[in-house]
C-alpha cells in the first residue's frame, strides 16, 4: 500500500540582517537664474528618471507630477513614492535584488525638502538587506546622489561641496581648515592627504585623491595639504594631531586642538599605506572608503537627518485622515476613537524618545570604548615600532649574542613569548599543532619563526628594497619559500582560518620546504598579517594542512 504523500513543512524564512551602508544628507542651492523650487522640481526629476531605469518599467502618470505612487508589481524591483504639499517634500524608496548574491536586497532610500530659506534639503540611504550568506561587498554611495552634486552648487556642514580636491597650501587656506574642523555641528569626516615635504603636487598623495573624492563626494571632505602647509597645521595643532609628508589623517566631528586625542583621529603614515596587506595603496583607497561611510551611518541621529521613507509615509497617511474626516464628526464614538488615537500617538512617541535616548546612551558608550581602544591601539603601535628600531640596532651593534635555538620542542611555549613577543602571536591552534610534531628537524621551526620577527615584520612596517632583499636572502639561506596559500582557503575555509580579535582570520601566507606530505619530512608555517595591530599572527605549524590533493 502506498504510503500517502506527507506535506513538507515549510522552511521558517531567515530574519534579515538589515545594514545600512551609506547615507548622504547635504543642502542643494539654486543655479543662477535658477529658484529653489526650480532645483527642487529638478532634484525630483533626476531621481525619477533613475527609478524608471532601475525598475525597468514606465511609471505611472502622477510620478512624473511629482505626486505619490507605489509600484509592486510581481517579478519587479518595488518603487514608491510619497509626496507632501506642506513642508513641501517628496521621498521614494527603491528594493532592487542583488543580481550576483541570493536573498540580498539593496534598499534606496531618498529625500527631497524645499526649505523657507530658499534651499533644497537633500539626503539619500543606503541599505542592505541579506537573508542569505553574509558576503562581503565595499560600500558605496548611489550614482544618481552624485549626479545629482555635479548638477549645481551644494553644501556639506555648510561649506561648499568642491567638485575636485581643494588644496591648502596658504596660511589662510590652513585657517579656512582648522575652522571646518572645530566647527560644532560638522557631521562628516574631513579626510586630509598631505604631500611630501616641499611639494605642491597634488598627484604626489599616497592614493589618487580625485578618485577618492569622487568616491565619498556629499559624505567627506577631501583636502590636499601641501608640504609647507603641514608645517603651519602643526604649528596649530601640534605634530601629534597633524597631517605630514604623505600620510593621511582622517578627522572625526567634534574635533578640539586644545584637548582631542590624536587616536580618535586616525592617521596613517605613509610607509603603513604603501605596505597595506601586500598591495599597498591600491587595497588601503578602499578601506578607506569604507571607513568613511561607514562613519555616515553611524549614530542614533541618523534618521533625524534623513528619516526613513515609512516615517514620511505615516506623516502623509495621517495627514490625509486629519483632511478627509467624515461629515459626521460630532458622533460621540468618533470623538472617542479621536481620543484613543491621540492617547496612542502619545503613548508610541513616548516609547521611541525613551528608545532614542537608551540608543544615544549606547552610542555614546561604545564611541567612549573606541576611542580608549584607538588611545591603546596607537600606543601599542608607537612602542612596537620603538621595540622593532632598538631591535634592529642591537642586532647591528658589536658583541651581540645570538638568540638561543632549542634543539627539542619541550620549551616552545616559553622561548616564544621570550623571543617573540610584539611581534608574532602565536595561536592555541599553532600551540597544539608543534605539541603534536614529529617533524625531524625542530631548529627549523625556530628558526623559521626567528625569521619572521626579524625579517618579515620590519620589511612589512618600514617597506624598502634593502628590507625585501634581505628578507629573500634569509628564506634562501633556510631553503624556505614563502608563498600565497592559494585556493585551499576556499575549499577548506575552517582548516585554513582562525578566530583573532574576535573575527574569522584567513591564514593567506605560508612558509613551505619540502614537497612530500609525510610529516616528518614536510614543513608549513601558515600566517597572515594584521595589518590594525601590525603583528604576524602563526595559525599553524609544522605539518601540511589539507587541502583538495590531499
Amino acid at each position: 500500500m502506498l504510503e500517502p504523500f506527507a506535506t513538507p513543512t515549510p522552511a521558517k524564512p531567515a530574519r534579515a540582517l538589515i545594514r545600512p551602508i551609506s547615507q548622504v544628507t547635504v543642502k542643494l542651492l539654486p543655479r543662477r537664474n535658477q529658484t529653489a523650487q526650480e532645483r527642487f522640481d529638478a532634484t525630483v526629476d533626476q531621481v525619477l528618471r533613475w527609478l524608471e531605469k532601475k525598475s525597468g518599467r514606465s511609471l505611472p502618470s502622477e510620478a512624473w507630477q511629482r505626486s505619490s505612487f507605489d509600484l509592486s508589481e510581481i517579478g519587479a524591483p518595488r518603487a514608491a513614492a510619497v509626496a507632501l504639499a506642506e513642508p513641501r517634500s517628496w521621498a521614494a524608496r527603491l528594493d532592487d535584488d542583488d543580481q550576483s548574491v541570493l536573498q540580498r536586497d539593496w534598499i534606496t532610500e531618498v529625500g527631497v525638502r524645499l526649505d523657507s530659506r530658499g534651499a533644497v534639503q537633500f539626503g539619500t540611504r543606503l541599505i542592505c538587506a541579506t537573508r542569505g550568506d553574509n558576503a562581503p561587498f565595499d560600500r558605496s554611495i548611489p550614482g544618481f546622489a552624485k549626479q545629482i552634486l555635479r548638477a549645481g552648487p551644494a553644501e556639506l556642514d555648510g561649506e561648499l561641496i568642491h567638485k575636485t580636491p581643494r588644496i591648502i597650501a596658504s596660511e589662510a587656506d590652513v585657517d579656512a581648515l582648522l575652522a571646518l574642523l572645530e566647527r560644532p555641528e560638522r557631521i562628516a569626516d574631513v579626510v586630509v592627504l598631505s604631500l611630501p615635504v616641499g611639494s605642491e603636487d597634488p598627484s604626489q598623495t599616497a592614493i589618487p585623491a580625485e578618485r577618492f573624492l569622487q568616491q565619498t563626494l556629499g559624505a567627506a571632505h577631501v583636502v590636499v595639504l601641501t608640504g609647507r602647509a603641514s608645517f603651519l597645521l602643526s604649528d596649530r595643532v601640534g605634530r601629534e594631531l597633524s597631517t605630514f609628508q604623505q600620510a593621511v589623517r582622517t578627522y572625526r566631528s567634534g574635533f578640539k586642538r586644545c584637548v582631542d586625542e590624536a587616536s580618535r583621529h586616525p592617521l596613517a603614515l605613509a610607509q603603513r599605506i604603501a605596505a597595506w596587506n601586500e598591495k599597498g595603496p591600491l587595497a588601503f583607497a578602499p578601506w578607506l572608503v569604507n571607513q568613511v561611510l561607514w562613519n555616515t551611518v553611524r549614530g542614533y541621529e541618523r534618521e533625524q537627518r534623513l528619516p526613513s521613507f515609512n516615517f514620511v509615509r505615516q506623516q502623509a497617511a495621517q495627514k490625509e485622515r486629519s483632511q478627509a474626516r467624515p461629515a459626521g464628526d460630532s458622533d460621540t464614538d468618533l470623538v472617542q476613537l479621536e481620543r484613543d488615537n491621540e492617547a496612542l500617538r502619545t503613548s508610541l512617541q513616548e516609547q521611541k524618545q525613551e528608545y532614542d535616548d537608551l540608543l544615544k546612551l549606547a552610542e555614546d558608550e561604545r564611541n567612549a570604548a573606541e576611542q580608549k581602544a584607538d588611545a591603546a591601539k596607537e600606543q601599542a603601535f608607537k612602542l612596537r615600532q620603538r621595540v622593532c628600531a632598538l631591535e634592529q640596532q642591537l642586532a647591528q651593534s658589536p658583541g651581540r649574542q645570538d638568540v638561543p635555538i632549542p634543539q627539542e620542542l619541550d620549551e616552545f611555549e616559553s622561548w616564544c613569548e621570550e623571543q617573540l613577543a610584539g611581534a608574532l602571536v602565536m595561536t592555541p591552534r599553532a600551540i597544539q599543532g608543534v605539541r603534536k610534531s614529529t617533524y625531524a628537524d625542530p631548529e627549523l621551526i625556530y628558526k623559521a619563526l626567528l625569521l619572521l620577527k626579524e625579517h618579515y615584520v620590519p620589511m612589512r612596517i618600514y617597506g624598502g628594497e634593502d628590507r625585501k632583499h634581505a628578507y629573500d636572502q634569509a628564506l634562501a639561506s633556510l631553503h624556505l619559500r614563502e608563498e600565497h596559500t592559494g585556493n585551499a582557503t576556499k575549499c577548506n575555509g575552517d582548516q585554513y582560518s582562525v578566530q583573532y580579535a574576535g573575527h574569522r582570520r584567513v591564514l593567506d601566507r605560508h612558509l613551505k620546504k619540502g614537497n612530500a606530505h609525510n610529516p616528518r619530512h614536510c614543513f608549513r608555517l601558515y600566517f597572515f598579517w594584521d595589518e590594525e595591530s601590525q603583528l604576524v599572527v602563526v595559525g599553524w605549524l609544522p605539518s601540511h594542512l589539507d587541502n583538495k590533493v590531499t
